[in-house]
């Protein structure tokens, strides 16, 4: 048996995900957040195993917010809950830490299975996100960094400088100015922005 935290903004969203929970016999209760306030009051007050969270959830981005809701409910696990099915946006919320992923428009089978996969300690994506995970995959597959390269482009997002970095690792700034080179090359990108932003959405570092 399980307790089932919904997160949504939308009232009718809510009501219908409840209706439906109820008629699943491994689902003990639920509860619903309209806010962000209404979110923590419950994570602070009740011990729930699956949020169902809203990726724009009122003015908050549930992939900026994850670590602090982890950090709240570390046991609890997450499923994304949009209506966004294009690549980037299922990539970015995976690497943030969700568990699962799942679309406002699935049937009532797709929901059931991910509680019951996220439960037992699987990830699950709803048929119509499958595709697009497979291509996360593949594209990480094939972005094959060196040690050293993955070590420079960590530091690269923490913001040090080609001279700290140099410092850090006892190499020469000439010789991270080229590992820097070799990264965007196989990032195939054009700038140190496009190389953060590219690495940290292929789940190549730490954020």
């Amino acid at each position: 048996m399980i307790k089932v935290l919904l997160a949504d903004d939308h009232f009718l969203v809510l009501e219908g995900l409840e209706v439906l929970l109820s008629t699943f016999d491994f689902v003990e209760s639920s509860k619903s957040a309209l806010n962000y306030i209404e979110l923590n009051k419950y994570l602070n007050s009740e011990q729930f195993d699956i949020l169902l969270l809203d990726i724009h959830f009122g003015n908050h981005d549930g992939r900026e917010i994850i670590n602090e809701i982890k950090h709240t409910a570390p046991e609890m696990k997450i499923i994304a809950l949009t209506s966004h099915s294009d690549a980037t946006t299922i990539k970015s919320t995976i690497n943030a830490g969700f568990d699962g992923y799942l679309l406002k428009i699935d049937n009532r089978e797709e929901i059931e299975k991910a509680l019951i996969a996220v439960t037992k300690g699987e990830q699950y994506f709803s048929s119509k996100t499958q595709n697009a995970f497979f291509e996360m995959k593949v594209t990480r597959n094939k972005t094959q960094l060196s040690a050293r390269e993955k070590e420079i482009l960590q530091l690269i997002v923490y913001e040090k400088t080609t001279k700290e970095i140099a410092d850090r690792l006892f190499l020469s700034e000439k010789t991270v100015e080229a590992h820097r080179s070799n990264i965007m090359l196989k990032l195939e990108v054009k700038n140190m922005a496009g190389m953060v932003k590219k690495a940290i959405m292929l789940g190549l570092v730490n954020a």
